[in-house]
């Protein structure tokens, strides 16, 4: 659990330092060069360690669920706002509990709580009382995003390759997935600026490689439903973060959400 914390707190930290820049990039320039770039980054090391021939197909899974999450979590920011993007996303461990019940999986009350509690605190820290806002279709990209990330998880779940190797196979997915569009608008990215290009760099190595290969580390022994509960500790990062280094007061609904998230984790651990 302490990787998938550890994974959270660089999310938050990045979205802290460089979310100003990531909303000023279009989606369609910002996520192929941060899976074409993450992918060339950990290129040698897959090159070096390349998977065993029986996880490859699950790793694709991994792959497809990942560009999913990204690119439907970037999609929804730039048609709703941030805090209703990052609210949907993290309804991640909703749907895998959810799913769990389907399956008549027995699940305590107080992990069920724990879950519900969390939930509820992300919606007062990271939306409060402006509510949700956006169009449908900006909801439906959210939903999506929520979604992919609880499929990334589950598939993640239990994987042997190791976690840089895993996210070297999943990230050349996504870079796959995203050339065209990286081609079709080659001439965006020519017009990036210094600033914009050191965000784009500062996702990639400590927004992406890092945290994502965190994640799966942590994923490996945890439940995919925990993880993403454990994940929802980003937005609660994020806010510590931006009051020192972005000057933004921490918020009296802010702690109490923050406080809400710690509860229901904490109530979901073994």
């Amino acid at each position: 659990m302490i990787f998938v914390a550890l994974a959270a707190l660089l999310w938050g930290l990045g979205g802290a330092l460089a979310g100003r820049f990531m909303r000023e990039i279009p989606p369609e320039v910002l996520i192929p060069w941060r899976f074409l770039l993450s992918f060339l980054l950990l290129l040698s090391l897959l090159l070096r360690h390349p998977p065993s021939q029986e996880e490859r197909p699950r790793l694709i899974r991994v792959g497809l669920a990942l560009s999913g999450a990204q690119a439907f979590y970037y999609l929804a920011i730039h048609t709703t706002t941030v805090a209703t993007g990052i609210f949907l996303q993290y309804l991640a461990p909703a749907l895998l509990t959810l799913y769990a019940l389907l399956r008549r999986e027995r699940l305590p009350a107080r992990a069920l709580a724990g879950v519900a509690l969390a939930l509820w605190g992300a919606y007062v820290l990271v939306v409060g009382r402006q509510g949700l806002q956006g169009s449908p279709v900006g909801v439906a990209y959210g939903l999506l995003s929520a979604l992919s990330f609880a499929l990334y998880a589950a598939f993640s779940h239990g994987l042997k390759t190791p976690p840089l190797v895993a996210l070297g196979v999943a990230t050349g997915v996504g870079s796959l997935l995203a050339l065209p569009f990286l081609l079709l608008h080659l001439d965006r990215s020519l017009t990036l600026t210094p600033g914009q290009w050191g965000g784009i760099l500062y996702l990639v190595t400590l927004g992406t490689v890092v945290p994502f290969g965190l994640f799966l580390q942590g994923v490996r022994t945890v439940p995919a439903r925990t993880a993403t509960l454990v994940a929802m500790l980003e937005p609660l990062s994020g806010a510590l973060f931006a009051w020192p280094l972005a000057g933004e007061p921490l918020r009296p609904e802010a702690l109490l959400g923050g406080l809400m998230i710690l509860l229901g984790v904490a109530l979901n651990r073994r």
